[in-house]
């Protein structure tokens, strides 16, 4: 990620390779982007260069919609991504202070207008209103100087008052609660929307996982995936708040620990929608916190990113961060058996994963077991663990399906935890945070792996055969799952 730096950068990089779409026609910030977003997930960065009512403003998203976009920018392959976030995570790059910041260009203290300044936008009919999706606090930890960077829906109320959703045991609210015990009742902070994909990556992780604990700093991982240290600046209207140099947006502000308000305007509890969530629901609008607007502080010629949470770009930047904690915790276990872990795209970014096995000999039968359990334990908000054989695509949910049903002795292999914490979007997840946790074997056991063998095919070049077009075409048709298979042989 050396050479991107911003997401203006990265805008630029996907442009230079083919990846990325340009929306020309003006296009409606309320429900028409949200649409268009939905539509192109997957696939390319999407710019929406011209907006109905927000003259030269600019809205960019699906920028983590696609893991080989990711992998480029980290200089690996896509499956070794875990990995890769793992080692930085270990090694980080502290920040550094910086008298030059780019989201410092402009600076606007008085006439605030976030309805102006933004190109805010809404999802659906139902949701609540215009919420801040990719908005990421700052905020510096008192006892050891730490940063933490997290994500918090945030709807706009007011020109300069949105709330903020934060969820119980978030860092965030942990430091909240160190401030207020000192007496201090507004929270001083910076929420930077767009920002570096190293920072936006490192920032996205859970609060429930081992490789980023309370008081972990997430800028020095950040640091360490681009290359070199990530730079911040002070804010300019709130002592002892940083904002990042390298944002396209910046609001400074303060959290009111004293005021609660409603997230949608009927003000009940839990009762209203708010907008499509990460789990594929519509989330619930609570009573939270508000957050005041002191600052906006932005580039020259700002992008604001809009991310769906419905969407590939959330349910990635959560899985990949899930995925290096369950690695770090695998390799540690054991390094000789254990291959990779992924999140498939349905286990929502943190509600599951799949690890893959290699054993060697009779002696590593059980290992998959205590790698499970590592699993779980590093990473709370993990409801199921599924373990496959070495042979299998764990990116590829029919070849785990497949595995899960020919490999699986439901009598032996089928593990219901007694009830722990686990993430609110699992379904028997209960007002206290709690439900039982899933891990299904679906690996052979070593000593029939004969009996479990896969048969292998010649390769061959079908272009040499029916021609280009029709090869084309015929591979139009295939799916992923049989993509999968020919490419491995089978």
């Amino acid at each position: 990620m050396q050479a991107v730096l911003s997401l203006s950068a990265a805008i630029e990089e996907a442009q230079a390779h083919d990846d990325l779409l340009r929306i020309t026609r003006e296009a409606d910030p309320y429900l028409e982007v949200a649409a268009i977003a939905r539509t192109t997930d997957n696939g390319p960065m999407v710019v929406f260069d011209q907006l109905r009512g927000q003259a030269g403003q600019r809205i960019v998203t699906n920028v983590f919609g696609d893991r080989q976009r990711i992998a480029r920018w980290c200089g690996v392959d896509a499956v070794d991504l875990p990995r890769r976030i793992a080692d930085a995570a270990l090694n980080p790059i502290p920040s550094q202070v910086t008298d030059r910041a780019a989201s410092q260009q402009n600076v606007i203290t008085s006439g605030i207008d976030l309805f102006k300044t933004l190109p805010l936008a809404q999802q659906t009919r139902d949701d609540a209103g215009c919420v801040i999706t990719g908005g990421l606090a700052l905020v510096r930890d008192p006892d050891t100087g730490a940063f933490n960077g997290s994500y918090h829906r945030m709807r706009v109320l007011g020109p300069n008052l949105t709330c903020i959703t934060i969820q119980a045991g978030r860092h965030l609210l942990e430091i909240a609660r160190k401030l207020r015990a000192r007496g201090e009742r507004r929270i001083p902070i910076s929420v930077n929307i767009g920002a570096g994909p190293a920072v936006l990556l490192a920032c996205s992780g859970s609060t429930q996982q081992t490789l980023t604990p309370l008081g972990y700093d997430e800028l020095g991982m950040a640091g360490a995936l681009q290359g070199t240290a990530v730079e911040i600046a002070p804010c300019r209207t709130q002592d002892g708040a940083w904002s990042l140099a390298e944002a396209e947006y910046v609001l400074e502000g303060y959290i009111d620990t004293d005021r609660l308000t409603s997230e949608e305007d009927s003000g009940k509890d839990g009762e209203k929608g708010m907008m499509p969530e990460a789990g594929g629901y519509m989330g619930r609008a609570w009573r939270v916190w508000e957050f005041n607007v002191t600052a906006i502080t932005h580039r020259h010629n700002p992008v604001y990113w809009f991310p769906l949470a419905v969407n590939a770009e959330t349910t990635n930047l959560m899985a990949l961060p899930a995925e290096a904690s369950v690695f770090d915790a695998c390799r540690r276990i054991s390094p000789r058996v254990f291959d990779n872990c992924h999140v498939l795209q349905a286990m929502r970014g943190c509600l599951g994963v799949v690890i893959r096995i290699n054993r060697k000999s009779f002696r590593d039968e059980g290992l998959q077991n205590n790698l499970a359990f590592g699993a779980l334990s590093a990473h709370s908000d993990l409801g199921w663990v599924i373990a496959v054989d070495h042979d299998i695509d764990l990116t590829n949910a029919d070849d785990v399906m497949w595995a899960v049903i020919t490999r699986s002795d439901m009598r032996e292999g089928l593990m219901l935890s007694p009830r722990a914490k686990v993430s609110g979007m699992l379904a028997e997840g209960d007002a206290a945070g709690t439900g039982r946790k899933v891990y299904i074997d679906a690996t052979a056991p070593f000593s029939k792996s004969d009996r479990y063998q896969r048969g292998r095919f010649e390769n061959v070049v079908i272009e040499d055969w029916i021609g280009a077009e029709a090869a084309a075409k015929l591979r139009a048709r295939q799916p992923d799952y049989v993509a999968s298979m020919l490419s491995r042989g089978y």
